[in-house]
C-alpha cells in the first residue's frame, strides 16, 4: 500500500486546496514528515492523515488556528473536552443572536408586506389590537413633526450614546407618533404630542410603556407626512357614518418610509384611530 503522498495527491484525497496545505506548512500545524534523500521532494506520510482529518474538523467546526495548535500540541481528553465546550458556549451564543436577527428581518419583512398590502387596497378597516410595547422618543407638549423631527432624531441618538445602549438603527415599522386630536380640525399643521419607537422585540436599557389595547379604526395615508390632514378627514366623516365616535389620541404608524421606497409621495402612514361604537 502505498505510504508516501505528495502535497497534490493529499489536496485531492480531503478535498481542500494545495494552498492550505502549504500554509499549514508554513505555519507548522501540518508539515511533510518525509524528505526523500536523493530528490529532496518532501511527502505525508499516511499516519499524519489523523492529525490532518483532526484540523479539518476543527476548522470546519469554527475553531481558530491557534486552538488547532494547542490541541495538536496538547493533547489529552481533559483538555480537548474543555476545547469542545468552550466553543459549544459560542456557538449557542451566537445561535441566540442569529435567532434574534432572524426575528427582526421576519418581522421587517412582515412589516413590508402588510405596507404593500395597504398600499394596493387602501380602505378603512376596525381592528383590534392587543398592548404594544413602545419606547418614546418624545413624550411633550405637541409639536410639529416635519419641524422638529431632524432635532428629535439626533437627541435620541445623543441619549442612546450617553447611556450605552447598543444601536441596531431604525428602519421601516419602528417609529410611530400620537397626534394632537385637536391639531387635525384645526388650521396649521397635524401636530404631535408624542414620538415612539415599537419595540419588536426587548431592548436592555430602554424604558418600556404600552399603547392601549382595543378597537381602532385603522386607514392607510399615502403620500408625504404633511398631507396626512385628507386621509383624517376621510377617516372622521367615515366614523360617524359607521356608528363610531373617537376613543382616543390617533396614531400614526410609518409602515413604508424612505428606507424602503425613494419617492415621497408612495410612502404609507397607517392611521390608527381609537373608537368606540356610539351608544
Amino acid at each position: 500500500m502505498k505510504n508516501r503522498f505528495r502535497v497534490g495527491e493529499v489536496a485531492k484525497l480531503f478535498q481542500i486546496s494545495a494552498s492550505t496545505l502549504r500554509y499549514y506548512d508554513e505555519i507548522g500545524i501540518f508539515q511533510p514528515k518525509y524528505t526523500d534523500p536523493e530528490n529532496r521532494y518532501r511527502y505525508y506520510m499516511i499516519e499524519q492523515f489523523v492529525a490532518l482529518d483532526t484540523i479539518i474538523f476543527l476548522k470546519k467546526s469554527g475553531f481558530s488556528i491557534k486552538d488547532i495548535q494547542q490541541q495538536l500540541e496538547h493533547r489529552t481528553p481533559e483538555n480537548t473536552k474543555e476545547l469542545l465546550e468552550r466553543k459549544l458556549r459560542e456557538v449557542e451564543e451566537e445561535m441566540e443572536k442569529l435567532k434574534k436577527v432572524s426575528e427582526k428581518i421576519q418581522n421587517k419583512i412582515a412589516t413590508i408586506q402588510e405596507g404593500l398590502s395597504l398600499s394596493a387596497n387602501p380602505s378603512l378597516v376596525y381592528r383590534w389590537f392587543p398592548e404594544r410595547a413602545i419606547s418614546y422618543l418624545y413624550n411633550d407638549a405637541p409639536i410639529d413633526l416635519v419641524e422638529e423631527s431632524d432635532a428629535l432624531y439626533v437627541k435620541d441618538l445623543e441619549e442612546l450614546s450617553l447611556a450605552g445602549i447598543d444601536y441596531d438603527g431604525f428602519f421601516t415599522g419602528d417609529f410611530g407618533a400620537i397626534v394632537e386630536l385637536n391639531s387635525i380640525n384645526m388650521e396649521g399643521p397635524v401636530k404631535y404630542r408624542a414620538v415612539f419607537e415599537l419595540l419588536h422585540q426587548k431592548k436592555e436599557g430602554l424604558k418600556t410603556s404600552y399603547l392601549d389595547a382595543g378597537m381602532y379604526a385603522c386607514y392607510p395615508h399615502r403620500g408625504q407626512y404633511e398631507t396626512t390632514k385628507t386621509s383624517y378627514s376621510y377617516v372622521l366623516n367615515r366614523l360617524e357614518q359607521d356608528g363610531y365616535r373617537v376613543a382616543g389620541a390617533p396614531l400614526e404608524i410609518a409602515m413604508l418610509d424612505e428606507s424602503v421606497i425613494q419617492d415621497e409621495k408612495a410612502y404609507i402612514t397607517w392611521i390608527q384611530i381609537p373608537v368606540e361604537e356610539k351608544d
